[in-house]
C-alpha cells in the first residue's frame, strides 16, 4: 500500500536506555531494541505494522526530548483532548512531503492492479492501539486527507453498513427507548447531515474509525486485519482534526453544535476504550491514551453542557439524564475505599526499613489521586454487586478516565508501583465482560502486562486477580 503523506514536526520519548540513533522510529518510541533489519525489522515485521526509518532531514533525538520534557498542565486537558489523537501519531512518522508532492509520486507509481484495491498504508502508529505521548503546546497537525477514489467509497459503504447491522444494538439488556432510538437512528442521521449540509464530519469520521475496529475484532485474516486498523487510524486521526474545528465554532452558527460536539466527545471516548483490547503485553503498553482522552473529554462536555442548559430536545441531555448517573463526585470518587486500602501499603510492612524510607505518600497530592483512582474502582465493584445491566457497567468502566485524577494517569506513565497495582485491580473488573466487543481480553492483557513489570515485592498484590482469568 501507499503511504499517506503527513507533514509533522518531530518528537520521541525520553529514553532510559542505550540509544540507537540508526533504529526505526517504533523501536525508539517503544524504548526496544532494534535488529534494523530493512525494509523492515524484526520488531515491526512480527506486530505487522509499517517500519519508518529515521531520514536524514529530521531533528535529533536530542531536540526531540527537548521538546517532550515540559510538564503537564492540568489547565491543558481541553486542548489536550483536541490534540491527543494526532500527538499519538507524530512519533513513527517517515518523511515529511506534501500532499500534493504524494499523490503525484503515487499516480506515477500506480498500476491498474492495485490502484483502486485498498487504503494507503498509514504506519501512524506503533502498534495497533500505539503508545500514548501526552500532547504538548505547539504541536503540528499531520497532513492526512484520504484521496477521493472508489476504494475509499466503498471501505465507508461497508463501514456505514458495518455500523448499522452489527454495532447499533450492542448490549442484551434493552436501555431506554429514547436513548437507544438515539443511538440507533439520530446520532447517524446527525452524522450525514451535519456532514452534507455544513462541511462537519468528525462525527462521521469516528463512526467510521469505530466500526473499521469492531470489523478487526471479528476479522481473522491477517492481511484485512492490517488494513482495518489503518483505516481506524486514518479515520481517528481525521477524526480529531474535525473536531478541533467544531471546537472552535462552538457558540457559532450551528443550531445543535455543542450537542454534536458532545456526541462526538462520547464517541471518542468510547473508541479509546475499545482500543485497550489492541494494546500489546511484551512490552506493555500502558492504556493512557484512553486515560487523556476521559480526561478532556469531561473539560469538552463541560463546557458544551453549559451552551444547552433550558434545551428541552438537547441529546446530550437525555444521555446524562440516563441511567447510570455518573455527575456527583461524592458517589464516585470520595466514596468509601477502605476495602483496598491495602493496595497502597508497602509490601514490606509498615514497620520495614523500606516502609519508613518510602515518601511517596506525604505528598496530599498524590495520596488524594490513588484514593480517588482507589473510591472510583470500589464504586464500579458496588455497581456489579447490584447487578446493573451491561451498558451500564461498560459507561461506569469508561468513565474511569473521565474521573480520575491527571496525577494518576502521570504515575501510571512513571510505572510507579502503587499506580500500575491500583490499575491492574480496576482492570480486573473488565474480565468478566470479555464477550463484549470493546471490552474483549483487554482486562486480562492489561493485568498480564503489568505484571511483567511490576517490581517483584509488589507483585504478591495480584495475585488473587489471576484465578478470574476465564479458562480457555
Amino acid at each position: 500500500m501507499d503511504q499517506l503523506n503527513i507533514q509533522h514536526r518531530p518528537r520521541g520519548p525520553r529514553l532510559y536506555h542505550k540509544k540507537s540513533r540508526t533504529g526505526c522510529l517504533r523501536c525508539k518510541q517503544r524504548r526496544v531494541k532494534c535488529d534494523e533489519n530493512r525494509p523492515s525489522c524484526g520488531s515491526c515485521t512480527k506486530h505487522v505494522v509499517h517500519c519508518v526509518y529515521p531520514n536524514a532531514g529530521q531533528a535529533p533525538a536530542s531536540s526531540a526530548r527537548r521538546a517532550t520534557a515540559a510538564p503537564i498542565s492540568e489547565t491543558d486537558d481541553a486542548s489536550m483532548y483536541s490534540a491527543d489523537l494526532r500527538a499519538s501519531a507524530v512519533p513513527e512518522l517517515g518523511a515529511v512531503t506534501s500532499s500534493a508532492t504524494q499523490r503525484s509520486t503515487t499516480s506515477e507509481t500506480s498500476t491498474p492492479d492495485n490502484e483502486h484495491r485498498s487504503p494507503p498504508g498509514c504506519g501512524l502508529y506503533s502498534s495497533p492501539g500505539s503508545s500514548y505521548h501526552t500532547p504538548r503546546d505547539g504541536a503540528v497537525d499531520p497532513d492526512i486527507d484520504l484521496p477521493e477514489e472508489q476504494w475509499r467509497r466503498l471501505w465507508e459503504l461497508r463501514l456505514l453498513h458495518n455500523y448499522q447491522a452489527r454495532m447499533v444494538k450492542p448490549w442484551s439488556d434493552p436501555q431506554s427507548r429514547e436513548v437507544a432510538h438515539m443511538w440507533e437512528y439520530e446520532m447517524p442521521d446527525m452524522a450525514l447531515e451535519m456532514a452534507q449540509q455544513h462541511n462537519r464530519f468528525s462525527l462521521l469520521y469516528i463512526l467510521f474509525a469505530n466500526s473499521a475496529l469492531h470489523m478487526w475484532t471479528e476479522s481473522t485474516d491477517s492481511q484485512q486485519r492490517a488494513e482495518l486498523m489503518k483505516l481506524q487510524q486514518t479515520y481517528q486521526i481525521m477524526c480529531s482534526k474535525e473536531q478541533r474545528r467544531d471546537i472552535e465554532d462552538i457558540n457559532q452558527r450551528y443550531p445543535y453544535n455543542a450537542d454534536y460536539i458532545c456526541l462526538t466527545s462520547i464517541r471518542i471516548l468510547s473508541h479509546s476504550l475499545s482500543l485497550v483490547q489492541t494494546l500489546t503485553v511484551d512490552p506493555w503498553e500502558p492504556p493512557v491514551q484512553w486515560l487523556h482522552l476521559g480526561r478532556g473529554a469531561g473539560k469538552v462536555l463541560g463546557a458544551a453542557r453549559d451552551l444547552i442548559i433550558g434545551e428541552r430536545n438537547s441529546k446530550i441531555r437525555l444521555f446524562l439524564a440516563s441511567q447510570p448517573h455518573l455527575l456527583d463526585p461524592e458517589e464516585l470518587i470520595f466514596c468509601d475505599h477502605s476495602s483496598l486500602d491495602w493496595l497502597l501499603e508497602h509490601p514490606s510492612g509498615p514497620g520495614s526499613a523500606a516502609a519508613q524510607a518510602d515518601h511517596e505518600l506525604d505528598d496530599e497530592k498524590v495520596l488524594s489521586a490513588y484514593n480517588q483512582a482507589l473510591s472510583y474502582t470500589c464504586h464500579v465493584q458496588r455497581a456489579l454487586d447490584r447487578g446493573e445491566p451491561d451498558y451500564a457497567i461498560v459507561r461506569r468502566l469508561c468513565s474511569f478516565a473521565v474521573w480520575v485524577p491527571v496525577e494518576f494517569t502521570r504515575f501510571i506513565e512513571e510505572r510507579r508501583p502503587r499506580a500500575l497495582v491500583v490499575l491492574a485491580h480496576f482492570m480486573s473488573l473488565w474480565l468478566d465482560y470479555e464477550y463484549i466487543w470493546m471490552v474483549g481480553r483487554a482486562g486480562e492483557w492489561q493485568i498480564r502486562g503489568i505484571h511483567k513489570i511490576l517490581p517483584i515485592e509488589w507483585s504478591f498484590k495480584l495475585d488473587g486477580l489471576f484465578a478470574k482469568f476465564k479458562q480457555p
